[in-house]
């Protein structure tokens, strides 16, 4: 249910200042930078109305999850491949009895009645309504009206809380609080490529996925291997990355995308008759919708551009195995990673509310009523996903806990990829931060400033994948014909300033260091060396021709490449499943343990805030991870796991 703005809101102004807690109470989270973009209202609210609250527990044996995953991940363990049950996952990761009898206490001791208090299915979150003045005494804090300057939308947060002592090591973080929404929606504006010089570097904004033309292709081009710097069609990367159609129909392979984004079928049949002509009109995907999504969206490129060119090419490449979209979310509201995840995995939902994901079922706007999806969905082999955040939209305890979720999916034996972001080592919209790690989430123009890097592409529990391009008037029969991609976009890459380096990647990041240590400082880079880099690898990314609202138009940005790359991931899968064995699942610890199988990119950058960014240098970069796959190379590296 969404919070009323008027329920909230009383009749009198006010400017008092929270109470200080008291010295058996300790500060749990606070905002310590205001956000440029949310403003605090003067307004008074009633204290009687009702919050709908979520206490996100402590997880047991997080501190052994990656152990787990490295049990079945990685190539030298003698389990590689065993993956675990969603109910043996769900079981050794609920909060522990000792952390539900602490949190309850604390909460009944506190005068919430024990009948008021939920717990979830995966034991991991309670849930229960409160009065305004209940959660203020809670959490000895003061809640505001604070309103979005860009949307207009109002929420209600505190500018901190705290918790008894003793309870502050059973809780992640409780909501709503501090933070602000989150939502992966679609921003109201369009951009038109071909009005812009090709410097400016324009392109659609994660975590806003519109897909733009750069320009339409005319009728007369004929699409072959000497023009794929011109014009990527599915023969081109199939030449690139030394593969060929798939033939069984054993495995199976995800795309996520987010109400009103949606794909059209007379689209899919246009880019098959000029593309893929052995794929029949007609053929579509399987469509799996999670909270009301729906593909029936007003026809736009700002509508169909991010779908249209997921599907075409996941079908494409894979074909003749099923690709399911998960549709998520429905027009009025729709939906955040978390809502995924929701649908993915039981012990995931959290009883979602508007200062984090869209929350269903929502009939006072006119929207999805039917109950949350809860563990709805059964996850594929491989899931794709091309959109993003930045890390600093979010608070790193709401990050780290989503991250966890891919490493618990990542035991179920699922491959999550995620694209890395379109301006090099800027943000969404080309913003970087303001102060040192993007402190309070402080954006300029991006002429300046720190890096901002990407989530959730910093997690080290899923893949990333940065973009490439073919060199300027160079066959893809050429040697090494591929380099960073600078056309119209930038790979997203650069380090984290939440998650440390795992260690499957701490050789390749210390090579990189020890022989490629850029000049930038602390105030611009997380330069530490000792947290996550990213991109993992990278695909091509420019110049990609697709159908759209009737048109075959080029797009750009690593929404082409984590396609194309997962496309190469499933047709491994359906030879290991054929062969009587696992999917690959979470392939990190095995990429970097087999470096000579990705095609190394030594040239080109991902510029931004004002510098050059980092460069394409030999081994691992932050520009294109460990490079592009060669599939057969891949292949065998995979087929010899057992």
């Amino acid at each position: 249910m969404k919070l009323s703005l008027l329920a909230l809101i009383g009749f009198a102004a006010y400017a008092s200042a929270a109470p200080a807690p008291p010295s058996s109470h300790v500060v749990h989270e606070k905002r310590e930078v205001q956000h440029q973009k949310w403003a605090r209202r003067d307004l008074k609210l009633n204290r009687d109305a009702v919050i709908p609250m979520s206490i996100g527990l402590t997880q047991s044996n997080l501190d052994k999850g990656y152990d787990y995953l490295m049990d079945v991940s990685h190539p030298q363990s003698p389990n590689y491949g065993k993956h675990w049950s969603l109910e043996k996952i769900a079981e050794t990761f609920a909060a522990s009895p000792e952390t539900l009898t602490a949190v309850k206490e604390w909460l009944t001791g506190s005068g919430i009645a024990e009948d008021r208090i939920r717990l979830s299915k995966g034991r991991n979150w309670f849930k229960f309504n409160a009065t305004v003045e209940e959660a203020e005494s809670l959490l000895r804090t003061e809640y505001g009206i604070y309103t979005n300057v860009e949307t207009g939308n109002d929420h209600l947060a505190c500018e901190e809380y705290s918790v008894p002592a003793h309870i502050q090591e059973h809780i992640d973080f409780i909501k709503p609080t501090v933070h602000f929404d989150a939502y992966v929606k679609p921003k109201r504006t369009r951009r038109d490529l071909q009005r812009r010089e090709i410097n400016e570097r324009d392109m659609k904004v994660k975590p806003f996925p519109i897909a733009h033309p750069g320009v339409a292709v005319t009728p007369e081009v004929t699409y072959s291997l000497a023009n794929c710097y011109e014009y990527t069609t599915p023969e081109c990367l199939r030449a690139l990355y030394n593969f060929s159609n798939g033939t069984l129909d054993v495995s199976s392979y995800g795309i996520v995308e987010y109400t009103p984004v949606a794909h059209r079928q007379a689209d899919l049949n246009l880019f098959y008759s000029n593309l893929q002509r052995q794929i029949p009109s007609g053929y579509a995907p399987v469509v799996d919708s999670i909270d009301g999504g729906t593909i029936s969206v007003p026809e736009s490129e700002d509508n169909n551009g991010e779908a249209d060119l997921d599907i075409e090419y996941a079908i494409a490449l894979v074909y003749p195995q099923k690709v399911t979209v998960y549709q998520t979310g429905d027009t009025v509201e729709g939906a955040s990673f978390g809502n995924f995840l929701d649908a993915l995995d039981a012990s995931y939902c959290s009883g979602d509310d508007s200062t984090y994901d869209a929350t269903y079922p929502d009939p006072e706007s006119g929207g999805y009523t039917g109950s949350e999806a809860c563990g709805t969905i059964t996850p594929a082999s491989v899931i794709s996903t091309s959109y993003g955040y930045n890390e600093a939209d979010l608070p790193a305890s709401y990050e780290v806990r989503q991250c966890n979720e891919y490493m618990k999916l990542g035991l179920a034996g699922t491959t999550f990829l995620f694209s890395s972001g379109d301006y090099g080592v800027a943000g969404n919209g080309g913003q970087c931060c303001s102060k040192a790690k993007c402190a309070g989430g402080r954006y300029n123009s991006g002429s300046s400033g720190t890096f901002n890097p990407a989530f959730p592409a910093t997690c080290p529990y899923i893949t990333s994948v940065g973009a490439t391009q073919i060199k300027p008037n160079t066959a893809v029969t050429a040697t090494a014909p591929e380099e960073a991609c600078e056309t119209v976009i930038y790979s997203g890459g650069g380090f984290s300033n939440v998650f440390p380096m795992p260690d499957y990647q701490s050789s390749a990041v210390a090579s990189y260091f020890s022989s490629h240590k850029p000049s930038y400082s602390a105030t611009q880079y997380n330069n530490s060396e000792t947290v996550r880099g990213y991109p993992d690898v990278a695909a091509n990314g420019a110049n990609f021709v697709v159908a759209l609202d009737g048109s075959l138009v080029l797009l750009y940005g690593t929404s082409c490449s984590a396609p194309t790359f997962g496309s190469v991931i499933t047709l491994i899968n359906e030879q290991r499943i054929s062969a009587g064995k696992s999917a690959v699942g979470f392939i990190n610890p095995t990429i970097y343990e087999n470096p000579s199988a990705f095609n190394d990119i030594t040239s080109g950058g991902n510029q931004g805030c004002g510098t050059k960014g980092f460069t394409a240098v030999s081994g691992w970069d932050p520009v294109t991870g460990l490079g592009t796959p060669d599939y057969e190379k891949l292949l065998s590296v995979f087929m010899a796991l057992p």
